[in-house]
């Protein structure tokens, strides 16, 4: 027997189990029998070890076996033939019992190396040597990287090289886009943009923007990350993670122009609900555009005309506020106020019209012209037709050929909140509100906004840290 302290036990093991490549055998010998552990590693380079046979020698002479019998039988199947799979022997006892077990392996495997371990239990000095081994693998953190046609793929961001050992620590920014937080994904990248398997896959409680983190190197096969609270493991799917990303996180944004047309004619109750809408829209405007050259508002309030009079009606819309931005529009729609309507059955509704087509100009960079229409009364028929005896405007306006040729110069898009449903197909209404129509009790305001063109569709929660095409990942992509 080749005598050893334990020390020279330890080290042969961190040697062996550092470089290795299918199994380790290792054998442990003892006054009471025998043990056979096996170490592999799995798929991301971890090394582990589980035991494959316990005896004490009563056991293996019960049935009238020798114990070399014994002892070489078990070997044959538990102990690989191959001689490129190390096979230690720690054995800290002498006896003939002993001196037959090893006869035994040398049989099995003559150059195996046999190491005095006295005081000492094989399985729990696998495991600590097993914690300090050096990686096998890089480690990197899973993220989204933008690439420059604005799509999304996973990327890796470095955080321990090969050759790391346990105790270590990395830091690495990362940008949570997600209200939820985001996942930290550990990988051992075998190859490009593809993880050849997950470490571990962790929920993180951040809040959106950038986060400097530290990562620690615990042992082989877990990270921590001490400094964030309330993480804890994900046990979603991987492919469902993936599934789940979105193709991009954002569109190139594209100027828009909304205006929001509100009738005032009527109670303060009505004019009330009507006003919210418009502020709400507004409000979810600010909040998805908040580059303020990307967007333009325009308020108008219109009643209805005046009939029956010696005078001619002179009124117009009243313009609050044109080509402003969210917040001048919120205080323009704040200053608007309720009207008596002077005619039940139609407003000034081909007025707005006739106003927007004056002042709405041709604008560079594919501008989004919107039109946003809240209110009760259909417009005005055209000039010539008495619909149900309603008169026509009386500046002579036609509603229908203004809007197409709105829609014709600008691209323009029309949506309509109504106080009450319309009653026909035929309704002015439903060409009002072609893009979108709604109650003024049962709005989808998000809908609306993206119906009319003035913001994309989420595109779905990203959960991983987010990298955009010009951030450094540091190393592999």
């Amino acid at each position: 027997m080749n005598h050893f302290a334990d020390g020279g036990l330890r080290g042969a093991l961190a040697d062996l189990i550092g470089s290795f490549r299918n199994r380790l055998d290792v054998v442990e010998i003892d006054a009471a029998g025998i043990r056979i552990f096996e170490v592999r590693i799995d798929e991301i380079g971890t090394p582990y070890y589980t035991r494959r046979a316990s005896a004490k020698w009563s056991t293996l002479t019960s049935s009238g076996d020798e114990v070399f019998d014994a002892v070489l039988r078990v070997a044959g199947d538990l102990i690989s033939a191959d001689e490129g799979d190390p096979v230690v022997v720690a054995c800290s006892a002498d006896g003939p019992e002993q001196e037959a077990a090893l006869r035994a392996l040398r049989e099995r495997r003559p150059a195996a190396p046999v190491v005095e371990a006295s005081g000492v239990k094989v399985g729990d000095l696998l495991a600590e040597v097993i914690a300090g081994t050096p990686l096998r693998h890089a480690y990197d953190l899973v993220v989204a990287r933008e690439r420059a046609d604005g799509r999304l793929e996973l990327a890796g961001r470095p955080l321990f090289a090969s050759g790391a050992k346990p105790g270590e620590d990395a830091h690495v920014t990362v940008t949570c886009t997600d209200t939820g937080g985001l996942l930290l994904a550990i990988s051992a990248w075998s190859g490009p943009l593809q993880p050849s398997g997950l470490v571990s896959v962790d929920h993180a409680p951040l809040s959106p923007g950038r986060h400097l983190l530290r990562a620690v190197l615990e042992r082989p096969g877990v990270v921590r990350f001490p400094e964030i609270p309330g993480l804890r493991p994900d046990t979603r799917a991987w492919a469902d993670v993936v599934a789940a990303l979105p193709a991009r996180l954002r569109s190139a944004p594209r100027p828009a122009h909304l205006v929001c047309a509100i009738e005032t004619s009527g109670t303060a109750k009505e004019f009330e609900a009507r006003s919210h809408w418009a502020g709400y829209v507004i409000d979810l405007l600010a909040e998805r555009v908040p580059d303020p050259q990307q967007l333009q508002v325009s308020v108008v309030g219109y009643g209805t005309h005046v009939f029956g009079t010696r005078h001619a009606d002179r009124s117009r819309p009243t313009l609050a506020a044109w080509s402003a931005s969210t917040a001048q529009a919120r205080a323009a729609l704040e200053s608007l106020r309720p009207t008596e309507p002077t005619y039940p059955n139609a407003a000034q509704l081909e007025d707005v019209l006739a106003e927007v087509r004056k002042r709405l100009l041709p604008e560079p960079g594919g501008t989004r012209a919107a039109l946003l229409t809240i209110g009760a009364r259909p417009p005005h028929p055209p000039p010539g037709s008495a619909l149900d005896r309603v008169p026509p405007c009386p500046w002579r306006y036609h509603w229908l050929d203004l809007l197409r040729e709105l829609e014709q110069r600008h691209g323009l898009r029309s949506a309509a909140i109504c106080d009450s449903p319309p009653a026909t197909r035929s309704s002015p209404w439903h060409r009002l509100g072609s893009a979108a129509l709604f109650q003024v009790d049962a709005v989808n305001a998000e809908e609306l906004a993206i119906r009319l063109g003035l913001v994309t569709p989420s595109a779905g929660a990203l959960s991983l840290p987010f990298v955009s095409q010009n951030e450094d990942l540091g190393g592999r992509q």
